[in-house]
Formats: C-alpha cells, sequence, structure tokens
C-alpha cells in the first residue's frame, strides 16, 4: 500500500531511459553497511511510481503503476531488460505462476485491457478495475489473456495453488476511495456492503486462463472491534471511506495457515482443504491501539496493519504496520478530535504464530538525518530460507532496505543495510528522500551461494522521477540460505526439511570404520534439487558411539574410528534449526565377527 497522506507526486514522463551504467555513478551520500552494495538499478520508462516484484525461474517481475518489466536475473548482479511493457494500471502488483502473470489493479481504468487510463471519477459506473492476465512464455512479447472484475479492485493479490491444474488469487481491497461498485453509495447500490467487509478468490484453470472466475468471497471481521471498522480518520487521514478489509495476506501451503494484515487487526487464518480459508473464525487477532506515553518512546500504537510474512518453519510471523505519520521514527497522531495525541507508529512486529503472543518490535535504529525528513515507515519484504538463522529483508520508506536478523526474536538487529542518495539532488544541493523503497525481497534461483545474500528492490515512491525503480543488492554475509524455482513473496510453498544418509549403511561391532553423515535438504515443489546442508551440527549416537560434530560446507559430516560396542542401530541426528525442521539417518550395526576381541571397543570416534 502506498502512504495515504500525500498524494502531491508529479508523474511527468522521463526524457530518457537511465540504464544501469548512469544509475551506478558514485554518490557519496549513500549511507549504507560495510557488507552491503547496491549492484544494479534501472528506471522506468515513464517515472510511474514503482510497486512489487514476483519471479520464477531466472526471471524478476517488476511492476509499476504505468506497466511491468521483466528482466533476466540469471547474473543477479546485471539483469537484462527483456520487455518493458506499457499496461497503465494502479498498483501493479503481480504475481506469476508458470507462464501466467496476473497484475492487481486497483485504480478504476476505462476497460480491462492494456491502453486504458483512469477515469475522471473513482465510481465511474463504466469503470473497470480487478485482476488482468498476461500468457508471457515469450518475455519480449506478453499478450493479455484475461481479465477479472472484481468489487474495490484489487490492491494486492496473494497466490494459493490448490492443485496441480489450478491456483487460486486472494484478492485484497477497500473503499479507501469509491468505485463503480463500491462504497457507502454504490456499493449498497450494487448489493454490497458499504465497507467491503470481504476477500475476493479467483479461479484460474491454468491450461485456459481467460476462464479464470471468481468463485468465493470469505467475510472479514474484527472481533473484539468496538466498531467493527477501521476509521481513517481516526489515524489523522481526512477524506477516506471507513472500510473492513485486508492488505496483504501471507500464505504458509503446507502448514495451511495464513497470516493476514487487515487494517484495524492482525489475524491468523486456518485453510481448508478446499483452498478457501476460514476468515470467520480467526485462530488469533492482535492489535496495538493506545501508546500510552505519547510518543515516548515506550509503547506504540499501529496505523494500519499492512503487511505480513512466515519464517520458513512457520514458527514466527513478521506483521509490519505502514505509518500515516511523519519523521522518523515515525509520529501520528491517533484518535479522534481533542482525543488524538501523538503517537508512535510504523514499526514491526515478531509475533508467536502459535498463541499470537507479541514477542519484540523493531523500527529503524537510523534515524534519517537529511535535511528534510519526510518518514521512515516499514512496507514489506520476506524472510531468507536461511538455516540456522532467521533473517528478515525488509524495504522502508525514504529510509531504505535492511537485514534484520530475529533469531532471537525477542532483540532483532539490523545487520546490513542500504539507504541511496536522491540522485535528481547532486552535491553541492541537499539529499531530500533518500532510500525512496516500496518492497525489498531476497531471491535465490541458484544453490551453495553461501557468501552473500541477493536482495531485489523497488525504489520510487514518494518521489518517483527520482527514484532507481528496479534495484540489485548484494548482502556478504555467511549464510546457509537455499534455492528456490521460483517466489511470489506472499506465498511459501514448502518447509524445509533435511535428510541425513549414513554411510556405510552396515557397520560392524567391534571393527573401526570411518563414517559420512551427507545432509541435504528434501526436494520441495519450490526448493531447488540436490541442495546440501553446510555447518550444522550433527549427533551420532550408538552402543558405544556418542560424538557430536558438525557438516563441512558440502553438507558431510566425517567421523573416524567409529566402533560400535555391539550390534543394534547407529542413529545420526540432526536437531530444528531456525527454518529447518531436523531429520534422522540410521546405519545397521551388525554383530562381530566370530573371534574377534572387545578390546577395540568403547571408541567415540573422532570427527576427520
Amino acid at each position: 500500500m502506498r502512504r495515504l497522506s500525500r498524494f502531491l507526486i508529479p508523474l511527468g514522463v522521463l526524457a530518457a531511459f537511465a540504464f544501469p551504467s548512469a544509475a551506478m555513478a558514485v554518490h557519496n551520500a549513500d549511507k549504507h553497511s560495510a557488507n552491503t552494495s547496491l549492484v544494479f538499478s534501472a528506471v522506468n520508462g515513464t517515472n510511474a511510481i514503482n510497486s512489487d516484484i514476483a519471479f520464477w525461474g531466472n526471471r524478476a517481475y517488476y511492476g509499476d503503476y504505468d506497466g511491468f518489466r521483466i528482466f533476466d536475473i540469471s547474473n543477479p548482479a546485471s539483469p537484462v531488460l527483456l520487455r518493458d511493457f506499457d499496461c497503465r494500471g494502479p498498483q501493479n502488483d503481480p504475481a506469476v505462476w508458470g507462464n501466467l502473470l496476473f497484475l492487481a489493479i486497483d485504480r478504476t481504468q476505462t476497460g480491462p485491457n492494456c491502453g486504458s487510463t483512469n477515469t475522471a471519477a473513482h465510481d465511474d459506473p463504466n469503470g473497470w478495475e480487478g485482476v488482468r492476465i498476461f500468457n508471457v512464455s515469450n518475455p519480449a512479447a506478453p499478450v493479455q489473456v484475461g481479465a477479472v472484475y472484481t468489487d474495490c479492485g484489487a490492491h494486492t493479490i496473494t497466490v494459493n495453488p490448490v492443485s496441480v491444474g489450478t491456483i487460486h488469487l486472494w484478492v485484497s481491497s477497500y473503499p479507501l476511495r469509491p468505485g463503480p461498485t463500491c462504497g457507502p453509495v454504490r456499493g449498497p447500490a450494487a448489493g454490497r456492503h458499504p465497507h467491503h467487509g470481504v476477500i475476493q478468490i479467483i479461479e484460474v484453470p491454468l491450461a485456459n486462463p481467460s476462464a479464470a472466475r471468481e468463485i468465493a468471497e470469505p467475510p472479514i471481521t474484527y472481533p473484539g472491534d468496538p466498531d467493527n471498522a477501521f476509521n481513517p480518520a481516526e489515524h489523522d487521514l481526512a477524506g477516506f471511506l471507513t472500510l473492513r478489509a485486508c492488505h496483504d495476506i501471507a500464505i504458509n501451503v503446507p502448514l495451511r495457515l495464513a497470516a493476514a494484515a487487515c487494517a484495524e487487526q492482525a489475524q491468523l487464518w486456518r485453510i481448508g482443504a478446499n483452498g478457501i480459508p476460514d476468515t470467520a473464525n480467526p485462530v488469533w487477532t492482535v492489535d496495538d491501539t493506545t501508546d500510552t506515553d505519547g510518543a515516548g518512546g515506550g509503547d506504540v500504537a499501529v496505523d494500519f496493519w499492512h503487511s505480513a510474512t512466515f519464517s520458513w518453519d512457520g514458527k514466527l510471523v513478521n506483521f509490519i504496520d505502514e505509518s500515516f505519520g511523519s519523521g522518523c521514527p515515525t509520529v501520528t497522531p491517533v484518535g479522534l478530535g481533542a482525543a488524538a495525541k501523538p503517537s508512535d507508529t510504523g514499526r514491526m512486529f515478531f509475533v508467536n504464530t502459535a498463541t499470537g503472543a507479541f514477542l519484540s518490535r523493531f523500527t529503524l535504529p537510523r534515524p534519517e538525518t537529511s535535511p528534510i525528513v519526510d518518514y521512515c515507515s516499514a512496507h514489506l519484504g520476506n524472510t531468507v530460507p536461511s538455516i540456522g538463522k532467521y533473517l528478515l529483508v525488509n524495504a522502508w520508506y525514504t529510509g531504505g532496505i535492511d537485514v534484520i536478523d530475529f533469531t532471537n526474536p525477542s532483540s532483532p538487529l539490523e545487520v546490513a543495510y542500504y539507504d541511496v542518495a536522491d540522485r535528481d539532488n547532486p552535491a553541492p544541493q541537499p539529499d531530500v528522500l533518500g532510500g525512496d523503497n516500496w518492497s525489498a525481497y531476497w531471491y535465490e534461483n541458484t544453490a551453495g551461494d553461501d557468501d552473500n545474500l541477493w536482495l531485489f528492490a523497488t525504489d520510487g515512491v514518494e518521489n518517483p522521477p527520482s527514484g532507481e525503480g528496479a534495484q540489485v543488492y548484494r548482502t556478504s554475509m555467511a549464510v546457509e540460505d537455499v534455492g528456490l524455482r521460483r517466489l511470489n513473496p506472499q506465498t511459501q510453498e514448502d518447509l524445509i526439511r533435511c535428510r541425513a544418509t549414513v554411510s556405510p549403511g552396515n557397520l560392524r561391532a567391534r571393527e573401526a570404520r570411518s563414517v559420512n553423515v551427507r545432509v541435504s535438504v528434501v526436494p520441495g515443489v519450490s526448493l531447488l534439487p540436490g541442495q546440501m546442508v553446510g555447518n550444522v551440527p550433527v549427533r551420532l549416537r550408538g552402543p558405544g558411539v556418542s560424538i557430536e560434530t558438525f557438516t563441512n560446507a558440502n553438507g558431510v559430516a566425517r567421523v573416524s574410528g567409529v566402533a560400535p560396542t555391539r550390534k543394534g542401530t547407529l542413529r545420526a541426528t540432526v536437531r530444528s534449526l531456525p527454518n529447518l525442521i531436523g531429520c534422522l539417518g540410521t546405519a545397521r550395526i551388525r554383530a562381530p565377527r566370530a573371534g574377534v576381541a572387545a578390546g577395540g571397543a568403547g571408541l567415540t570416534g573422532r570427527p576427520s
């Protein structure tokens, strides 16, 4: 969601496309940690606001308000633009599945197809908003193959793969402004609630995407909320409509759970076997509405529950508050009329998935120091499938991008960041906005790259003409991360499980042998095959055998001198770690040979 309280953004036409070489000019005002570098940037062709990103294989799909761009990211340090496709439709929030690209449109257009323009009035009864569908099998020549109208439009979309041949798109939107069948007047006229009050689910038959259609409208409620609604006026937003709806929704497919950021509340839902979430009966809801010390830095309030992302083991969920306030850290007058008081806002929260308990909150530890400070609210990011560490990549409006280590979820720490200077204000002019980022995501389509993290971001929201558009960052840190075939950042398709293989598979009691334990990732639907798990602890236990060791960088733990005392089973255990579900490998221990003395019995073995 783009910040709502400021709309004075020029949308002029860029005179010339800025190629990456120009964008990479040295700029001493950039602020960043020593382990992070900006390696690529490329503005879009029309100065449009830059929105979100989705990934499939070695391609990245960058959305902007005037269309989308497809990049080949086989070499993430040097993406190749395959197509800059003109198709007006804010937000153009993308999702991708195979050769199909889906774009969420929440600004009423003159028609469902590319070539449309914004209608003069948001609630034009002849206008259109919803989801557009494209065939991108030839990335140089995308073809629109369908469109589905949705009431109140489509602000964000989340992919839920329900079968081999079918996916669902969960559409989130709300009536901040009225639409053709949305809001206090045209909503009831179309038989709909003036607050909207639903998410809309589109079924897409992959073999016939033009037949995509809406199949369900799960209801949204705010249990325990006094008015069961989100009132923008309580957050210093004048002129916007009251709503009851959700923004981003994150899905953990194997756990059949959804974490929903629903404006007034954060909620956890169970997903039925039919792929439809039980929104009417949340597992839990959380909110944070009152800052008792009035922006004193103690407790905080939430302006707008905006986005969510699970850890890869599903144990934790990160929720983000999009602030409508000002400053860095952000402050918003929360409340109505004379009761409104300054409140700390714009934080992110780490929550226990099982209980809904708040574990901690986090905001930038780097207050903006530019001469003109706008604000720095958390916005959009994802968790890294890193083994042994919980890492979150995130974008901050005017605050750049960063990596947060929440391995200890009660005490998250920023471990990398990059905040670009405003490229349109060269020295000696002051830098005004800094990193103007909408989204930032980890994505790697390779296995075994453990010396750095590759981060993809969009820059240019509050002031698109000074933005950098598509960005790629490299963060150098030793991390065991798991490569993926694809990533729609709001959808996690796998749990990361390990497999331990012990060789030789047969040992004999009272005979010393060398034992190798190979630890690998169990193949999944989105996990790349053949990935070994390095630098994780392995425990060997058996009759007369007890040793603790680690796998090497190739995922192998080598132990020499293993001499069991009697027949039985040798067990190699890899315990569960952050993001990794543990595993057990075994080997048979046969009886000793006839006549072999027990003199060598009791050796515990040693790493080699």
